[in-house]
């Protein structure tokens, strides 16, 4: 079994399964756009949800990887780390977001290719199980 680099840190198991044969599509969670905001041409890329393994929707707010230290100046919420290939997007990491310095942002996005940064404002680390959970099996 995966035992992460950092507590309370969780890693996509996806990338294997792609490995194996399995699109990323097939292997991808379910995030969408919001709806309320197709429309806007400047907050449709800055909001996404996801939902968790409960089944309850998360609104996060959508930073560029090159926004890191705003997301590390985040001291309550949790974070997902998203990939993006072409029109696909991907969650390789969740963690509560007092947890990381500005430093390990960019070694993490590095290291696992995160595109962009969602942030759900005013989590706890039940919301972060409850969204482990979902995107990251």
């Amino acid at each position: 079994m995966y035992q992460p680099r950092y507590p309370s840190f969780s890693i996509s198991r996806s990338a294997s399964r792609s490995a194996l044969g399995q699109s990323l599509e097939d292997a991808a969670p379910r995030g969408q756009a919001l709806q309320s905001l197709a429309e806007t041409d400047s907050l449709r890329s800055r909001f996404f949800s996801w939902r968790g393994a409960s089944g309850r929707r998360y609104v996060c707010s959508v930073f560029q990887s090159g926004e890191d230290s705003f997301v590390a100046d985040v001291t309550n919420g949790v974070v997902i780390g998203v990939a993006r290939e072409g029109v696909t997007t991907r969650p390789v990491c969740v963690f509560l977001a007092q947890e990381r310095a500005r430093r390990r942002l960019r070694e993490i996005a590095r290291e696992l290719g995160v595109a962009e940064w969602h942030v759900h404002f005013c989590a706890d680390a039940a919301s972060l199980r409850d969204l482990s959970a979902s995107l990251l099996n």
